[in-house]
């Protein structure tokens, strides 16, 4: 995970957060872009999720309901996500069936009643790219391995986990699921087979691109914006003026926005995911 909390390893041996880093930093790590969104915070987060089974049935808010519940500090979650693996079983919802009108969804969601019965399922394909905007319904079902780009939020509002008892740091959130969900809005299929549409997805809170195997990537943050190189499959290699990274499968670099200019390369068989703040 790449993200406010994360701690990252520092060229003198010590670790720190991004977040703690940022403090400290200011514009030379998180670059003007960065300051404007979010201002003193590391602005955006990256993970990889491997599910083992259903992961919950959950909404997230847009940041002015985010503010409106928990604070003027507090930001909502647009996400995107890259599928890098499935099963043959593997399911992802991607929003509410469609037969279902609003009221529907909101008596469900009220009694507490969504299952996957009331749920659009898509069979995912390796390389799909699908656009999760605050307000939309999902889940990551079992067999998935998925890359998530994302506001640096952590606001999740559960509207069903299926089942499995709820704890004190596990519970299901209905009032403030049903005031977060855009009944008619589905995840939007942005990207197949390791392209996406226009070459990149540049949304509000983030912008999205993927290096695919052997080819490479000339890249000048120069003062703008952070960016987040993830390598999903193979080797990714990062170069600038007097030094280089090395990026194993599943390895993640953050490359500060003061840095004027480098490249990224990508063995044969690999790609590159690259997270920033969009142009």
């Amino acid at each position: 995970m790449a993200g406010p909390g994360s701690l990252v390893a520092l060229p003198d041996g010590s670790t720190s957060t991004l977040d703690g880093l940022t403090a400290s930093a200011g514009e030379q790590l998180v670059g003007s872009a960065g300051i404007a969104a979010v201002g003193l915070r590391f602005p955006l987060l990256a993970k990889l999720i491997d599910s083992s089974e259903w992961l919950s049935l959950q909404v997230h808010p847009d940041d002015a309901l985010a503010r409106r519940l928990m604070g003027e500090r507090a930001l909502g979650k647009d996400e995107v996500w890259v599928v890098l693996e499935v099963d043959a079983t593997t399911r992802l919802v991607t929003g509410p069936a469609r037969h279902l009108d609003a009221g529907d969804v909101a008596a469900a969601v009220a009694a507490g009643t969504m299952d996957l019965d009331a749920c659009d399922l898509r069979r995912p394909t390796p390389g799909d790219t699908l656009n999760i905007r605050a307000g939309t319904i999902h889940a990551i079902g079992p067999g998935a391995f998925v890359y998530e780009l994302e506001q640096p939020s952590d606001l999740t509002f559960r509207i069903s986990d299926w089942g499995r008892p709820a704890t004190p740091g596990r519970h299901l959130h209905l009032d403030e699921a049903r005031q977060a969900i855009v009944p008619a809005q589905h995840a939007e299929l942005v990207g197949e087979a390791w392209a996406l549409d226009g070459g990149a997805l540049n949304q509000p809170h983030f912008r999205l691109e993927l290096v695919v195997s052997g080819s490479g990537s000339d890249r000048t943050p120069n003062g703008r914006s952070p960016e987040i190189v993830t390598a999903v499959g193979g080797t990714v290699i990062l170069r600038g003026s007097g030094w280089s990274e090395r990026l194993a499968a599943l390895e993640t670099a953050v490359v500060p926005a003061a840095v004027p200019r480098y490249t990224i390369a990508t063995a044969a068989g690999a790609i590159g995911v690259v997270g920033s703040l969009p142009l």
